[in-house]
């Protein structure tokens, strides 16, 4: 009798593996795309530190450089893109998802409009199911926004990013309801996505 349980918990154990496998394989495929591009607010200098970035020895001496030179940079929205730049380097070649998560944190931290840095943090912190983490980041962004970029892709994008959070959760979910209501003033049906391709309501937890 515990023989046929055994190998039948032992299947059990292998199929597990193979998922995690095939999904972190898949993971890093989706990422790997968009893992080199230039950020739009970079300068020639961001350009030029990640010419021909093609292995992880040159990822990691290129995400040193960026590190250094984005201290001295004082417009915030490039000080932002050198960080976002160092997190598509940390995600490829590196597939380091973690260091890249604390390079996008650092851009939004550097330029709370920064919307590829909160699209990439978005991705990957949903993928990890840091959803606590990525609700901080939310409010974090928002409370850093000014009255000018209420209705824009980061106000949007952050509130929608809220309500699919708080959606997962009976206790919450009220919050994301009253949300989404008061989105509706800024966001039509047609309107998902923006300009930029980010989606703006992720995924959260079941």
């Amino acid at each position: 009798m515990k023989e046929p349980i055994l190998i039948a918990l032992i299947a059990l154990f292998i199929a597990v593996l193979i998922l995690r496998m095939v999904k972190a394989y898949l993971f890093a495929k989706r990422l790997k795309g968009a893992g080199t591009s230039l950020p739009k607010a970079a300068d020639a200098e961001l350009a030029r530190l990640m010419e021909g970035v093609d292995s992880p020895q040159r990822s990691k001496e290129a995400i040193r450089a960026i590190s250094h030179q984005a201290l001295g940079v004082k417009a915030a929205t490039v000080r932002g893109a050198y960080y976002c730049a160092a997190g598509n380097l940390a995600i490829h070649p590196l597939k380091r998802p973690g260091l890249a998560v604390g390079f996008y944190l650092k851009a939004l931290r550097a330029d709370p409009t920064c919307i590829e840095a909160l699209g990439k943090l978005q991705d990957l912190l949903s993928a990890q199911k840091r959803f606590r983490r990525l609700e901080m980041t939310y409010w974090e962004v928002l409370a850093r926004l000014d009255d000018s970029e209420v209705g824009e892709a980061v106000w949007v994008a952050c509130w929608s990013g809220l309500a699919a959070v708080y959606s997962a959760s009976p206790r919450t979910v009220r919050r994301a309801d009253a949300i989404r209501k008061a989105l509706s003033a800024f966001v039509t049906d047609s309107d998902e996505e923006d300009s930029d391709g980010i989606s703006r309501a992720p995924k959260a937890a079941p």
